[in-house]
């Protein structure tokens, strides 16, 4: 018997979440201030409208829910899986407060810190210029965070966006003016990576480890973006991480669900730590109450088990990471944006996709009016390959785009260090 599922959110991740659940024999509601057009085309139900707790906005689909996800964090931090909750629906998204451990740096570094788990770095809170110059006083090497949700664009590095005292003091100003506080880090050297799982309380399933490209443009140069794409290798791993920094920044998940459970209930859904390699072992750069993006494609492309049937089996305990399968397949995923991203961006520009190869295009941030795709000021599309190599998968990426791609520029270098 097929599940009805009601999915909130627009953007690519969230067409992932959908496309894996059509895989899954779902049948979905979508739901969002702004519909995804991919996500629309297959949904049996469409919910355009902002998230609050109105009832009536659900009264025509309401019965029929079995089950919830929240593919983005605003949703969950307004408590909108809570209320769901409170229907008898189940939800498969963190609740409000275990969202914070994304919403609020601060909160993070808090939490980390009174559950003494390891990992943490040196970082102070400040609500005042006179706090900031102090910490200062001890090492410009930081870097300055607002304390809440900026889609990944808030973070300045000293060296990097700040050159001096000043432009610190000055940017930590702005952000207090904001927020009424920042959150002053410092700066930890060494490789980053990411790991994901899927929770319910205690129980985490890990998934394939997915390396990103955050910069804007090949070589790593440019802006920094959400991600401008992504790769996984045949054995899951990353080529540059030791077994032991992989179990200790494991544990170290372990650890925070462990803490969140006891402060705030279980927390269900996915769970994305992003680490640092350093000479001390695996330090937390942050964590998300969500999935990656591009990542998420990544992952779904060489999941075997049923999505529906690993979260059912999370929901009654009888899951570990043994039953889940996936494909010993390499994978890529690359973003394909519009001209002048993230900078000067185009918005508004027709974008045809050829016939014949539209179903190689996963949908994020466009809109679709007769036919043609419209770009706005975030990414557009993502297309994912898999196969044996790190080449094979770039090649069933690359080789999709057309020549002639008016309005839409991509990096070219995705996984390209790792070509055999």
């Amino acid at each position: 018997m097929s599940k009805t599922v009601l999915l909130l959110g627009s953007g690519g991740k969230e067409h992932a979440w959908a496309l894996a659940l059509i895989k899954s024999n779902a049948n979905i509601i979508t739901w969002a201030p702004k519909i995804n057009p991919g996500i629309k085309e297959i949904s049996i139900g469409v919910l355009e409208a902002p998230y609050n707790r109105n009832e009536r906005l659900l009264d025509e689909w309401l019965n029929q829910i079995d089950l919830v996800i929240i593919g983005q964090t605003s949703p969950s931090l307004e408590g909108i899986g809570d209320w769901l909750e409170e229907f008898g629906i189940e939800v498969f998204s963190p609740s409000a407060k275990n969202t914070l451990i994304e919403a609020s740096k601060s909160y993070m570094r808090k939490f980390i810190t009174r559950n003494e788990i390891n990992g943490n770095i040196d970082y102070v809170i400040c609500s005042s210029e006179s706090d900031v110059k102090s910490y200062l006083d001890k090492s410009l090497e930081v870097a300055v965070k607002p304390d809440g949700l900026t889609g990944g664009n808030g973070v300045r590095v000293f060296g990097d966006h700040l050159k001096s005292k000043e432009e610190i003091l000055e940017y930590a100003k702005l952000l207090i003016s904001n927020d009424g506080k920042v959150v002053i880090e410092e700066i930890v050297k060494g490789v980053e990576f990411s790991l994901q799982g899927f929770a319910n309380g205690e129980q985490i399933v890990f998934l394939p480890l997915v390396k990103d490209y955050k910069r804007a443009f090949n070589g790593d140069k440019g802006p920094n973006t959400a991600s401008m794409g992504s790769c996984s290798f045949t054995n899951h791993t990353l080529p540059y991480l030791s077994d032991n920094h992989l179990i200790e920044a494991k544990q170290i998940m372990k650890d925070v669900l462990k803490a969140l459970k006891k402060e705030n209930g279980d927390y269900k859904g996915a769970i994305y730590g992003q680490f640092m390699i350093t000479e001390d072992g695996p330090k937390i750069i942050e964590f998300n109450a969500r999935m990656g993006d591009p990542e998420a494609f990544n992952i779904f492309a060489i999941l075997e088990t049923p999505i529906l049937d690993l979260i059912d089996s999370l929901s009654t305990n009888s899951i570990d990471n043994q039953t889940v399968k996936f494909t010993k397949s390499a994978t890529c995923a690359l973003y394909l944006v519009p001209e002048g991203f993230p900078e000067n961006t185009q918005i508004g520009q027709h974008i045809s996709i050829p016939s014949g190869i539209e179903n190689n295009f996963r949908i994020a941030y466009v809109d679709k009016i007769n036919g043609k795709y419209i770009t706005t000021k975030k990414r557009s599309f993502v297309i994912v390959g898999t196969g044996e190599t790190i080449s094979e998968a770039r090649e069933n990426v690359y080789n999709i785009i057309p020549k002639n791609f008016d309005g839409i520029r991509y990096r070219t270098d995705i996984g390209l260090e790792y070509e055999i």
